[in-house]
């Protein structure tokens, strides 16, 4: 099984002229099938803009990136849309549609998959709530959830359309120390269940010990990795 992210020599800036400025440099990385990796550094080393380019939001500038067998150097929008589908991402604010209950907002992420009806796309919203504990809240708004429960509703939306790669972008920093240590062993436990690899970018120390390597950038480029632990 070939590794689901392998980066070559990345590099990428914001800006032109005088304006330029290198947000990454000559950044090589690469996550295994399965693997649990964390992404720590200061704010403004490009830990979330290397996340974005993994994900194919952002174009590449320079060097080479095979994401899901997917190449980037040089990918179309269409290509990196199709990548998209193909990729989970939980954010810190977890973006769910404050208009939809918890298992709309699930169920919403299986729309593109070609050859569901509706009923298959809720039930199996339905099951991807239990896994995370949430079968009894399935019907509730986000409103009506703690911060703990939005995120794992997150969580089940970036999983129920069994991505190849997770993408997380400082899932726990806005929850308390009992509900980010939650989320933490939920996503640990999710990832090592159905084998799925998680990029994690987070400040947050509580969690490193869910880790199979921590990666901490600097500057734009990644230092030597440290066994998690």
């Amino acid at each position: 099984m070939a590794d689901p992210v392998v980066l070559e020599e990345v590099s990428y800036a914001f800006g032109e002229g005088e304006l330029r400025r290198a947000v990454l440099r000559d950044v090589a990385l690469r996550v295994m099938p399965g693997e649990i990796v964390l992404l720590t550094g200061p704010s403004g080393s490009g830990k979330t803009t290397l996340l974005t380019l993994i994900g194919a939001l952002r174009a590449m500038q320079a060097g080479r990136a095979r994401v899901l067998e997917t190449e980037l150097a040089g990918a179309g929008e269409g290509q990196r849309r199709a990548l998209r589908r193909r990729i989970g991402f939980i954010f810190q604010n977890h973006n769910l549609l404050g208009f939809l209950n918890a298992r709309q907002n699930v169920a919403m992420a299986l729309e593109l998959q070609a050859g569901l009806t509706e009923r298959e796309r809720l039930s199996r919203a339905d099951a991807m709530l239990a896994s995370v504990g949430l079968e009894d809240h399935r019907h509730k708004p986000p409103s009506q959830l703690s911060g703990g429960q939005r995120q794992r509703v997150a969580i089940a939306r970036a999983l129920v359309g069994d991505p190849g790669l997770i993408l997380a972008d400082e899932p726990t920093a806005a929850l308390d120390k009992a509900s980010g240590q939650e989320v933490a062993a939920l996503l640990r436990r999710m990832a090592r269940q159905r084998q799925v690899p998680i990029l994690m970018v987070t400040h947050d120390p509580r969690i490193l010990d869910m880790a199979d390597r921590i990666v901490t950038m600097e500057d734009g480029r990644v230092v030597p990795a440290l066994p998690a632990g």
